[in-house]
């Protein structure tokens, strides 16, 4: 059974801060696919496993549900362990990951600006949750990581439609771009 990651691969991990991570259990290997979140062992977004003594890979990673994240088989018999790896890559979603990174212990406050309708500027101020929404004037406002977090998978009912998908901040079903602050 070969576990090698070709350079297109292992530059994507880079890219998305991920790691692999190999563990030995009754079912045979398993080689996790982490955020490095700076949490022991890292997030899982997703797992690859050998089947057929080693010849395919089963392919497993995070996607959304609902209003929550599950795991779920993405691909079967898969002949490579480096597109095994690769499935979980197009299957996990960037803002589950990014959630993971946001939230990580000891890292330095992160914070996000969007440029909204007024309107909107001044409901996002007035909400008891989450807290760390400013407005700067302008339309601009500003979010820490903890609300952006917060706000990827909000609870229901808000009196407007809210919530952070990828890059964009939807509010009202209006998205705007949310840009991370350097």
């Amino acid at each position: 059974m070969e576990d090698h990651v070709g350079a297109a691969v292992r530059r994507l991990l880079e890219q998305r801060n991920l790691f692999l991570k190999t563990e030995n259990d009754d079912v045979g290997k398993v080689v996790y696919v982490c955020a490095d979140d700076r949490t022991p062992g890292g997030f899982p977004v997703g797992h690859v496993i050998a089947t057929a003594g080693g010849r395919t890979w089963l392919a497993y990673a995070r996607v959304p549900k609902g209003g929550y994240h599950d795991i779920a088989q993405v691909a079967v018999g898969v002949p490579t362990f480096d597109a095994a790896i690769r499935a979980v890559l197009d299957h996990a979603r960037s803002a589950d990951i990014l959630r993971a990174v946001e939230r990580r212990p000891g890292a330095a406050t992160k914070t996000y600006t969007a440029v909204v309708d007024p309107g909107h500027a001044e409901w996002l101020t007035t909400l008891e949750e989450p807290q760390g929404i400013t407005h700067l004037g302008g339309g601009r406002v500003r979010f820490t990581e903890a609300a952006v977090a917060y706000l990827r998978n909000p609870p229901s009912p808000l009196s407007l439609y809210l919530q952070v998908q990828g890059d964009e901040l939807v509010v009202d079903l209006v998205p705007y771009k949310l840009t991370r602050d350097r």
